[in-house]
């Protein structure tokens, strides 16, 4: 497991090289934050001293926020995983992050964020693009991904209550269902609720990811 304080280091340069970039705990954020998070993830690994190195996209918006969509990269010979020992990995991480992050600019719409986020999932299923879809200007693609999964989450709460002796509703599941039957209210009611549903989901996942001072396009600016 690669430590805070090896993260710290391993970034010093990159920081150095990029101001516009900030290190909140094992990811480097690249600035600006408008309607999407784009960082590089550190993720440990169980040998000590290893980590896998990602970037990702995640928009701010969607329901269920998560570290977005992206995938890992290699090392400069083509390693897997990183050693934070490395004698020259502070140099390695900024100019292979720096490489990488012209991905970042291909994702500043719903429209330009699906393209970019089809080369990681099917973007006409994925749950988890409910929102995009709304905003992007496809509704009906939108209540289509939505009641598919509320379709699912149904089907399998149905199942389990038939066939298990001793049944327990899943209170995730439960949870999920009751959010997708209101956002599909909030689809049936037009742009404006979605819109209103998407500028308040971005205000607390930036305060959760304490982000705040750095989010630079709030969607009552974007309308003017």
């Amino acid at each position: 497991m690669t430590s805070a304080a090896d993260i710290k280091r391993i970034t010093r340069v990159a920081l150095q090289r990029n101001p516009h970039w900030i290190l909140r705990k094992q990811q480097l954020v690249v600035l600006p934050i408008d309607h999407y998070v784009q960082s590089f993830s550190f993720n440990g690994t169980r040998t000590s001293h290893y980590f896998h190195l990602s970037f990702g996209i995640a928009p701010l918006y969607e329901l269920d926020f998560n570290q977005g969509y992206g995938a890992r990269f290699e090392t400069s010979l083509g390693e897997e995983m990183w050693d934070a020992r490395d004698d020259n990995i502070e140099e390695e991480i900024a100019l292979r992050c720096e490489q990488e992050s012209a991905r970042f600019t291909r994702a500043r719409s719903p429209q330009s964020f699906l393209y970019y986020a089809a080369d990681f999932t099917n973007t006409e299923r994925n749950s988890s693009l409910i929102l995009t879809h709304a905003l992007a200007g496809n509704p009906l693609l939108a209540k289509k991904i939505l009641l598919e999964e509320l379709f699912r989450l149904e089907l399998e709460h149905w199942y389990r209550s038939e066939t298990w002796l001793r049944f327990k509703p899943d209170l995730h599941h439960v949870r999920r269902r009751r959010r997708l039957r209101r956002l599909l209210s909030i689809l049936n009611d037009g742009p404006a609720r979605v819109e209103a549903l998407a500028h308040t989901l971005e205000r607390v996942n930036v305060h959760k990811l304490d982000l705040e001072k750095h989010w630079t396009s709030p969607w009552l600016n974007r309308r003017r």
